[in-house]
């Protein structure tokens, strides 16, 4: 179990999509705990990458190829 705890530095943007049943689910999380979809959200993820091995990402580059072609 997890606490679902407040981000104050998420300042990255980005769209992404969910199932619909995980949206609500989140939805219904932020609700009951009176914080926002965002750290409800960031809460998940962060316990998520904190039970996987990231040693074994270490050595990938972080930006994909179309990302790179933008920031030329």
């Amino acid at each position: 179990m997890f606490e679902i705890s407040k981000y104050k530095k998420s300042n990255v943007k980005i769209t992404i999509r969910l199932p619909e049943n995980i949206n609500d689910t989140l939805k219904k999380i932020a609700k009951k705990e009176n914080m926002s979809f965002n750290n409800v959200l960031v809460s998940c993820i962060q316990n998520s990458l904190d039970e996987l091995d990231l040693d074994k990402y270490k050595d990938v580059d972080s930006y994909n190829d179309d990302e790179q072609k933008l920031k030329l």
